[in-house]
């Protein structure tokens, strides 16, 4: 609908564009405009939504007589006015190019109420001619009519509801994350490699503008940056041998202190995130709120509070094994919310008290209250990210509500009427070699690929089908397809986080795991399709499924005893037993069934075996990194596992000689806390996950309630 002509401001987003007097300013700051995109832009204003073709912009910009390069003129000034709003003709936000037709404004318009102007308008007239008293009489009942209304519109709403205008923010080259924006919401902390390389540093930006101010310069990993509420200092934590803990810097730059030292041992970037979670700082300024453990014997994190004074720390949950992390001050202060792993999202007074759960399920990726205390906003994301979103929940519980932005969303800060937070997309793909001998492979091709992730590989026993975990439906779900990648079919339709597949010895089931029920347990279904059977219902988390080489047991893994340790049950249900108690995670038993080989969790390195009829653990391979316990596949003579020393690659480890040879290297990044490696039954070929890409941008939300 066109504007009315009468209105001489117009706002959009932070922007304000004064008619009368030719002037664009963003927050009150002046922009600079020129008179030719000045006028694109209040051609477009007035008819906000509709297509203004370029022979209208050029009859308003240019007189019939003036002879001007039309195309080049008009290009240049839209240039200037996308400039100007900080855009770009391949993402525009508020002035859409439509090919040879001219140009469209896309953004949200808000145009104040007219001031009355002295100039005579068409219904003033009515007051000078023989209609006046008649006129008179009808504008009295007119305004009378106006001040209930308008009353009666006021007291509903106090003001009008404007859509949330989403931005970039930070688009730079390289990784960005924990974005935190300051208590004015005009500037943005943020972790960013520099566009390379394993550290992280803390840098802090005006948001509008495009230059940023790097705070740390350690060879470390700096991230979780937290305002003060005075806006003059910022938390951070920080990983570096020796110096791992939470430190705080001034906002403009200056001198580095270590307040806490952290008891979490130093551990790669993905990990630390899962594993120290956000800091917060309170509103009243006394208070920082963090995860650690409180001795190294204890196998999970919990919340405590630091007494910034004083230095004293004080306890605030006791997880008892599954882990407390990603704390966040109410507004008022009074409460704290944080995520409990594989749990849900929770709240408890500050000062201590019962905990309250708002939402069951894994939520793992940070969250941040509404600036009125009645919500708590948080991602449904996994790691990788799975095609999630941002959610929105009451205090009170209830069921969650999707915003309207926040796909691939993660990190959500808020501040006033601002939101940041960060999209992060990953593609994950499983490729595959052919085996020339035991020790060489042939070249890599691209095997079961889409746009979104494809990981942890199985061949069927008899190496005529494959079961995989994908998210090209949406979630993470158990597809299968025939050994050469044809035949594609969802196995699974749980909408949820839902994967690590393993075929039984017959091939006649798959055994999975899944999100689902809220608490992550294990299913097992019929490789022909069919409804899954529930085989776990513990509190605690069950995950990562295998078969014995016999069928008579199904091995997982669970901290059901507050540790992480290896379990396993008959497939038809009963009983679990407990097999290791040292530790244990994604166990496999060896072909001949006399060992059982098993990784440790994300954090700890190595590959383990015990006897399967009893006996002494022993570590078999050191080098496995912490964080890829599912890249390994042992077959009768040696294991094929992943190896980071240097370039990441496939090893193979003979049992007999413990030689350990090179097979290959990767072309890409394995994807961290994935399984990703498979050999098939006649060792002919091997599947292998590959992070192929990962990109993240923050992205800003104004007008955000």
């Amino acid at each position: 609908m066109p504007t009315d002509p009468s209105c001489r401001i117009i706002r959009f987003s932070t922007f304000e564009l004064n008619l009368e007097t030719g002037e664009l300013r963003q927050r009150g700051q002046k922009v600079k405009l020129q008179e030719q995109p000045f006028q694109v832009l209040a051609a477009l204003l007035e008819r906000p939504g509709e297509v203004v073709t370029r022979e209208e912009l050029r009859s308003r910009l240019w007189p019939t007589d003036t002879f001007v390069d039309f195309d080049h003129s008009l290009n240049a000034a839209i240039k200037r006015l996308r400039d100007a709003l900080g855009e770009s003709a391949e993402r525009p936000i508020f002035v859409e190019t439509l090919a040879r037709r001219g140009y469209r404004f896309i953004g949200n318009v808000e145009i104040p109420t007219a001031t009355p102007s002295s100039r005579s308008r068409p219904w003033q007239r009515l007051f000078t001619t023989r209609k006046g008293v008649l006129g008179g009489l009808t504008g009295c009942a007119l305004a009378l009519s106006f001040l209930y209304y308008g009353h009666s519109v006021r007291s509903k709403a106090s003001h009008p509801a404007v859509s949330p205008v989403v931005t970039p923010v930070v688009t730079n080259v390289g990784p960005k994350y924990t974005p935190s924006l300051s208590p004015d919401s005009q500037h943005l902390a943020f972790a960013w490699n520099g566009g390379a390389g394993n550290h992280y540093s803390i840098y802090v930006k005006l948001i509008g503008s495009e230059e940023s101010l790097r705070l740390t310069k350690q060879a470390s990993i700096d991230f979780n940056p937290v305002w003060s509420p005075d806006g003059r200092y910022i938390a951070f934590w920080r990983i570096l041998k020796g110096e791992t803990g939470i430190y705080i810097i001034p906002a403009l730059g200056g001198a580095e202190r270590r307040v806490r030292k952290a008891l979490w041992e130093e551990q790669g970037f993905y990990e630390a995130l899962g594993s120290a979670g956000r800091l917060s700082w309170s509103p009243d300024g006394k208070l920082l709120a963090f995860a650690d453990r409180a001795s190294r014997n204890e196998p999970a994190s919990s919340i405590f509070l630091l007494a910034l004074d004083s230095q004293e720390v004080r306890r605030l949950t006791s997880p008892l094994g599954r882990g407390d992390f990603d704390p966040a001050f109410s507004p008022d202060g009074q409460t704290l919310a944080f995520a409990r792993r594989g749990t849900g999202i929770y709240t408890v007074p500050v000062l201590g008290g019962e905990e309250h759960r708002l939402i069951s399920g894994g939520y793992n990726w940070g969250l941040a209250w509404t600036p009125d205390g009645r919500h708590i906003v948080f991602p449904d994301a996994s790691w990788p990210v799975n095609a999630g979103w941002l959610w929105k929940i009451s205090v009170r519980g209830g069921e969650p509500e999707r915003q309207q932005f926040g796909q691939e969303g993660i990190e959500p800060s808020i501040r006033g009427n601002r939101l940041v937070y960060v999209r992060q997309i990953a593609n994950i793909n499983i490729w595959r070699r052919k085996f020339n001998s035991l020790l060489s492979a042939s070249p890599p091709e691209r095997f079961i690929s889409s746009t979104r992730m494809e990981s942890g590989p199985q061949f069927s026993p008899d190496g005529r089908k494959i079961a995989f975990e994908s998210t090209r439906s949406g979630y993470y779900e158990v597809w299968l397809c025939r050994s050469d990648g044809s035949g594609l079919i969802q196995l699974t339709h749980f909408n949820s986080v839902t994967g690590t597949p393993r075929w039984s010895p017959d091939g006649q089931q798959i055994a999975f795991d899944s999100a689902a029920p809220g608490n992550t347990d294990i299913f097992v279904i019929d490789s022909q399709g069919g409804a899954p059977r529930n085989l776990t219902s513990e509190p605690s988390s069950e995950v990562v499924p295998s078969w014995s080489r016999d069928g008579r047991w199904i091995y997982f893994a669970s901290k059901r005893t507050g540790s992480g340790q290896v379990w396993k049950m008959p497939p038809t249900g009963g009983p679990a037993v407990q097999v290791t108690h040292q530790g244990g995670f994604a166990a496999f038993e060896s072909p001949d069934g006399r060992f059982l080989y098993y990784a440790k969790g994300l954090g700890v390195p190595g590959l383990w075996r015990i006897p399967t009829n009893g006996g002494e653990e022993i570590e078999v391979i050191s080098s496995l990194e912490a964080g890829y316990w599912g890249y390994w596949a042992v077959v009768e003579n040696g294991i094929y596992y992943l190896d980071m020393t240097t370039k990441p690659g496939i090893n193979f480890f003979d049992i007999a000689t413990h030689r350990t040879t090179r097979v290959f290297d990767l072309e890409s990044r394995p994807a961290w806390g994935a399984p990703g490696l498979a050999i098939s039954s006649d060792k002919k070929t091997i599947l292998y996950t590959q992070l192929d890409a990962l990109n993240s941008d923050i992205i800003l939300v104004d007008n955000f309630r």
